[in-house]
């Protein structure tokens, strides 16, 4: 599991009484019936799903993101549905323990079921695309509700560049420094009033895919919770 908590699994049920879950999965894009979601992500599948990451093993009709926190055991979520937004789709993955990460152009903009949440996330002016960063760096604002230490609108500065890859010793293993030069990196840092931004995130970007993919990301929601996140199974760089 994630990071789980006692109400993740009434946020779970929560996320589908709301509607916030969609009775129909069909047309998003690496998703299927709800059903099928649901079945696989039910309680008791981490045996089933988690310890197969080889990509034969894998059911091609989803879609499956690679999650490493705080060095702990690798979990595989599920994409459950895409929701479209103006800047971009959104994300929506679930864990086996019904943990959710919301994920918008690689960066997550909320969260559900951790230890630690992001209730929401918003840039008032919408961070630029990877493509148009490609020798520039750019400056812009990001909110963010937190829970449960009941932090609202909270206020940083983040400021985005291309970067050479980090250290080796900060990538998981299924990224090697011969894979990471496939890509190209960006670094994202963030500045609060406070003083308590979360540390530095950092993505790898294939620019030559059609949509400038994020194929590998370091992000943490605070100091002492940092994610890896990699779309599974690994995908070469390119159209």
């Amino acid at each position: 599991m994630l990071v789980l908590t006692n109400l993740a699994r009434l946020t779970f049920r929560w996320l589908v009484l709301s509607g916030v879950v969609s009775s129909s999965l069909g047309c998003a894009s690496g998703s299927a019936p709800l059903f099928e979601v649901l079945s696989l992500v039910r309680p008791g599948a981490d045996s089933a799903l988690q310890a197969k990451f080889e990509p034969a093993a894998l059911n091609p009709k989803f879609r499956y993101l690679k999650v490493i926190v705080e060095d702990r055991a690798p979990v595989l979520l599920v994409l459950g549905y895409l929701d479209p937004h103006t800047s971009g789709d959104i994300e929506v993955w679930y864990s086996a323990n019904r943990e959710v990460l919301k994920i918008q152009n690689g960066r997550i903009i909320s969260t559900a079921g951790l230890t630690f949440d992001w209730r929401s996330s918003d840039f008032p002016v919408a961070p630029p695309a990877w493509t148009e960063l490609a020798a520039n760096d750019a400056n812009y604002v990001r909110t963010r509700d937190e829970i449960p230490n009941g932090r609202y609108a909270v206020t940083e500065q983040v400021h985005l560049e291309r970067s050479p890859a980090p250290p080796v010793a900060h990538l998981s293993e299924s990224m090697p420094a011969s894979l990471a030069g496939n890509y190209a990196w960006f670094s994202e840092t963030y500045r609060a009033d406070d003083g308590r931004a979360p540390p530095p995130a950092w993505f790898a970007v294939d620019l030559n895919s059609p949509t400038a993919t994020v194929a590998y990301s370091e992000q943490c929601l605070s100091a002492t919770l940092c994610m890896k996140l990699q779309a599974w199974p690994p995908r070469k760089p390119g159209p």
